[in-house]
């Protein structure tokens, strides 16, 4: 049992990494940054998003980590400069929000939200990666 549960985890794991192969962000969702302290990953695919018209949604939350929020905010800029449409927020010069639906992969949409609560006095930043079917309005639905 324990060897299944492992082989399921291990092949979410690499569904999820696969499918942000290319963008700048697929660094953030590394075994580096979620194995740090105050960090937490949720990776859902498949038969948990059918209803929601995805096929993975991928977050990782960092707690009481101001420091990389220059670090994702790079690479979520350098991967928004393909996107197909965006919302983005700054404050006091930095990304605070980030939306951007990126060109389609392999028939699915995708979408990346960037969130630095540290920019307005909140101790997280928040990274997710989504792709499906679904459109740029269901996937913000879906979020608020």
């Amino acid at each position: 049992m324990r060897r299944a549960i492992f082989i399921l985890i291990a092949l979410m794991t690499a569904a999820a990494a696969s499918a942000q192969t290319g963008l700048g962000i697929e660094q953030i969702f590394s075994e580096r940054y979620r194995d740090m302290k105050g960090a937490s990953e949720t990776i859902l695919n498949h038969g948990n998003l059918n209803r929601v018209s995805l096929n993975l949604y991928h977050s990782i939350t960092f707690t009481d980590h101001p420091e990389l929020g220059a670090v994702i905010e790079r690479l979520v800029a350098r991967d928004g400069k393909r996107a197909v449409s965006k919302e983005v927020r700054y404050k006091a010069g930095h990304l605070y929000y980030g939306f951007y639906r990126l060109p389609s992969f392999n028939g699915n949409n995708r979408y990346i939200l960037y969130l630095n609560g540290t920019l307005s006095g909140d101790n997280k930043i928040i990274l997710l990666y989504l792709e499906g079917k679904a459109s740029e309005n269901d996937v913000k639905k879906l979020l608020k």
